[in-house]
């Protein structure tokens, strides 16, 4: 997978400079209004990994530049010499030193395999010499590898005549041609795996249905149209009824379809065999009800994490805000417009989250009024107090109904402006069932909150809300050594102390801790238990006043 994107001079965005999406993870999530520029951005990724994308979506001009972030590796040094011992001076190791770390560009043809490599940020040695053409043409032959899966926002799955599959793209185009003729091969051509139908498939969209609606069983059957042609239909029997053909039931469920037939079936035909797949699925939300929208989300992310795929979602739907912005490898942009030209930026707080609202004009109240919000500064605090909620009161809460976790962070609160800090307090005192949880950063006792602590504790007492400051100097400081020694396998001479800084305390046996935080929270979390976390500073405390807030927000007695 390619680490950035670099573009320029495609449809609305302009030709002058570069639009960039940098650090791309396994999910980017895209999302604007309509006619932002978010089918631009995935037909720029798509002609980015496949020479034949631009072909198939019959796309008439291509984009000016496009040019792919490639981390250097060392295999490729040892392929930039070629065989020599040196060039100009150069060994394999010296470059491998120089490169380590950095990347190349790759500008590609977008309609040919073809490209030829340029420079990214830095200015390596050789790298912008002919004596990289074999790395591009090394680059250009695994390119030829990628796939780009799309489905596009106007979609459908109709009945079909029967047509022999020819194990190439046009199988299944990106508005659904193809589905119902796919789903006839695999379950009546002893050539095919009728199991990845009759059960992958199926298990699969039971799994975001239910319990909506369970499917039985899934078929196809000869029908016979208007003009007498004979037509294969899919036809699903849903438990307690009888079966029902796919093209009178709803959008959101052909949806759910013709993404898991990109998904599950398509790789194993068998032209699919040796290629790396990526997918850009547009606009899913369309006819879904929100909690389906999650229900698929979730389903996409997690099977791109297990399959080693990448995947672009566009989207104008605000629930794809909160479904992907704590998830370690998932990143959000956003696509707007301004005097008519497209702009990406990259979503890095909490406010930068409510302006998306503004653009998409939904109004940050519709989305506060559940029951009660937690606000946090990241995901690893949502990890740890929503653990210790449900320790405290087994069986008791519900996230989602009962309360939600919303993330102030993305950055400390001492680095907010005093402009933004006046917009974030306005945010959260949307809804008055709000509790706020923040470390207090303190080096030792008698260290001082610092003002922005301050204002915002006290603008939550003038309103009768709880503001929850650690009594450590983060929330890891509430972490119990002995659960620490137990998740890591290790012996630890002390505990980490009341104010000490936790990531300096736990490098030593968890490198790269600052990058794996929420990772490293999931797994101490589901070893804490109400015995070892007894005595762990004002922890109990909070938790159960917490308990009494969320009780009080859903009108329930506490106890």
């Amino acid at each position: 997978m390619y680490k950035g994107i670099r573009f320029k001079g495609y449809k609305a965005f302009t030709a002058d400079t570069y639009t960039e999406l940098d650090n791309l993870p396994r999910v980017s999530v895209i999302i604007g209004k309509n006619n932002s520029g978010k089918s631009s951005v995935i037909d720029v990724v798509g002609m980015m990994y496949d020479r034949m994308y631009a072909f198939r979506e019959q796309i008439a001009s291509c984009a000016d530049e496009i040019i792919a972030e490639i981390p250097v590796t060392r295999e490729m040094c040892d392929s930039l010499l070629r065989g020599y011992s040196s060039i100009q001076g150069y060994t394999s190791g010296t470059m491998w030193n120089l490169s380590n770390g950095r990347s190349i560009g790759y500008r590609v043809e977008p309609e040919d395999s073809g490209g030829y490599i340029v420079e990214w940020n830095d200015r390596l040695p050789l790298w912008n010499t002919s004596y990289a053409n074999g790395v591009g043409v090394d680059i250009g032959n695994e390119r030829d590898r990628y796939v780009f899966r799309h489905v596009a926002a106007e979609r459908n799955i109709v009945p079909e005549e029967e047509e022999k599959l020819g194990e190439t793209l046009e199988d299944l185009s990106s508005t659904g041609s193809g589905a119902s003729n796919i789903i006839r091969a695999f379950l009546n051509n002893s050539s095919y795996d009728e199991t990845i139908i009759e059960d992958t498939l199926l298990k699969a969209v039971n799994e975001i249905m239910s319990p909506e609606a369970v499917f039985e069983s899934i078929r196809v059957q000869q029908v016979q149209d208007g003009y007498g042609n004979i037509r294969w239909e899919v036809f699903l029997k849903e438990k307690g009824m009888s079966r029902c053909p796919l093209s009178r039931m709803g959008s959101g469920l052909k949806t759910i379809i013709l993404v898991l037939l990109n998904l599950l079936v398509i790789p194993e035909l068998e032209g699919y065999k040796d290629k790396k797949m990526i997918y850009g699925f547009e606009e899913l939300e369309n006819n879904l009800h929100p909690a389906m929208q999650r229900k698929l989300f979730e389903y996409i992310y997690e099977f791109a994490e297990k399959n080693d795929v990448q995947v672009f979602i566009t989207t104008h739907s605000h629930v794809a805000i909160n479904a992907f912005y704590d998830k370690d490898d998932a990143v959000i942009f956003h696509v707007y417009k301004q005097d008519g030209r497209a702009f990406v930026k990259r979503i890095e707080s909490y406010l930068d989250k409510t302006r998306i609202l503004d653009d998409l004009d939904v109004k940050a109240s519709d989305l506060l009024q559940s029951n009660g919000i937690i606000w946090v500064e990241g995901p690893s605090d949502r990890v740890y107090i929503k653990h210790w909620l449900d320790m405290y009161f087994p069986d008791r809460f519900v996230e989602g109904v009962h309360y939600q976790f919303l993330y102030y962070g993305g950055r400390l609160l001492s680095q907010y402006s005093a402009e933004e800090m006046t917009e974030l307090i306005s945010v959260i005192k949307t809804n008055r069932n709000a509790v706020i949880v923040m470390d207090s950063d303190k080096k030792n006792r008698n260290a001082r909150l610092n003002d922005t602590k301050k204002r915002i504790i006290q603008e939550f007492d003038d309103l009768g809300m709880m503001s929850w400051v650690t009594k450590g100097k983060e929330i890891e400081n509430y972490i119990p050594k002995e659960v620490i020694e137990e998740v890591l396998g290790i012996s630890l001479k002390k505990p980490c102390g009341q104010y000490e800084l936790f990531p300096g305390y736990i490098e030593p046996y968890y490198r790269g801790f600052a990058g794996k935080k929420v990772k490293f929270a999931r797994s101490v979390a589901e070893h804490m238990t109400l015995e070892n976390m007894a005595g762990m500073l004002d922890v109990k405390k909070q938790v159960m006043e917490l308990g009494k807030r969320i009780s009080d927000w859903n009108g329930e007695p506490y106890h």
